[in-house]
């Protein structure tokens, strides 16, 4: 009885001591947990990148052609014996009356950039390396996280704004005159009166029906959808922005990628596709609430500099992958390791087969605790 006493209170300390270290209610044995960040929702916002405005368009004038007739030699009288006397006179004739001129100086619009938050600051636990040499048997009090304060991230989108609205200029114009000749008589014939009959000439003139006139057209605000990632209110006051998830033990090693590229290459064949898309790709789909560490390895051929460079090559290739096929940047990390970590003999000028060094021509990954 006793002993069992015993064992309830420490279950019972135990549980209390889980919940106090914000751990994962009701464990089971030998399962394995993953603090995972809660997601951001996507939301849409209407970005305005080019603002309304006002076109306008200048209607001609409109006008009739007439036709009137004006008398270049009036009639008169011729006698006999004495002729008349004439005087050349010029008149100047109005054939298109003046009309207001109307000039629009456009619209001004430049090309510039808006600053848009698509991601607000935040602040959140991470979890650092454990503290070295702790032999405490309860689980979390080696445990050293840091509060973490993350920059708010924007993106420039671009917009056009107006600089100068459109104006609108008035300018009368003068009319169009004709100038003729006519003749008027200084003495008139006398004795016998002979009738000269008048002399007329046809003008052809235009006459104004309708002044210039302005027209205008609403031209319509350009708008864009963008995403922008809020963090969810209802979770404004809580202990913890993350939930314990439970994950299979193994992931949480390194796991071989069997994929062995060919000598000097960081290029994946539709073969090692397959072998991503089986081991990765699919996890990731599955468990989208999961980050992924990705390590290549080389082997001891060529400089040590050269392997480095050739693994992370190697590793991001992999993740490049993934990308394409839609999964998030910020949930993939990758190390090149080159050839530190052989897994045979086959080190700097040892002799060994093909097969032996492309053995060490390897990927491998592990599900990240946080």
């Amino acid at each position: 009885m006793r002993n069992f006493t015993l064992v309830c209170a420490f279950v019972f300390l135990t549980t209390q001591i889980l919940f106090a270290q914000n751990y994962p209610p009701d464990p089971e044995l030998g399962a394995c947990y993953i603090r995972c960040p809660k997601e951001l929702s996507e939301q849409k916002v209407t970005q305005i990148i080019r603002p309304a405005y006002k076109e306008y368009k200048i209607l001609p004038a409109v006008y009739k052609s007439v036709e009137e007739q004006f008398v270049v030699k009036p009639a008169s009288k011729r006698f006999e014996y004495v002729q008349a006397v004439y005087k050349e006179v010029i008149d100047t004739i109005l054939v298109e009356e003046a009309i207001s001129k109307i000039t629009v100086v456009p619209i001004k619009i430049i090309d510039t950039f808006d600053v848009l938050e698509v991601q607000p600051a935040y602040a959140q636990f991470e979890s650092r390396p454990a503290l070295a040499n702790c032999k405490e048997k309860v689980p979390g009090d080696c445990d050293v996280i840091c509060y973490v304060q993350h920059e708010a991230v924007t993106k420039e989108i671009p917009v056009q704004k107006i600089v100068a609205d459109p104006k609108i200029q008035r300018q009368t114009q003068k009319g169009k005159f004709k100038t003729i000749k006519r003749k008027e008589v200084v003495t008139a014939a006398t004795v016998r009166e002979i009738e000269i009959p008048a002399e007329y000439i046809t003008i052809q003139k235009r006459v104004l029906v309708k002044d210039e006139t302005l027209d205008s057209v609403d031209v319509g605000a350009l708008t864009r959808q963008e995403s922008v990632f809020v963090r969810d209110e209802t979770d404004a006051g809580k202990e913890s922005n993350s939930d314990w998830r439970k994950i299979d033990c193994k992931l949480l090693e390194y796991n071989a990628l069997p994929i062995y590229y060919d000598f000097n290459s960081d290029v994946l064949d539709v073969s090692a596709k397959r072998i991503v898309d089986a081991n990765l790709f699919n996890l990731m789909i599955t468990k989208p609430y999961v980050r992924v560490e990705i390590n290549s390895h080389t082997d001891a051929r060529a400089s040590d500099d050269f392997n480095l460079d050739l693994s992370k090559r190697r590793a991001k290739a992999v993740v490049d992958y993934l990308v394409s096929k839609g999964i998030k940047r910020s949930r993939l990390e990758y190390n090149g390791l080159g050839e530190t970590q052989p897994v045979n003999h086959c080190t700097n000028g040892i002799e060994c087969t093909e097969e032996e060094h492309a053995k060490n021509r390897f990927t491998e990954f592990r599900v990240l605790p946080k």
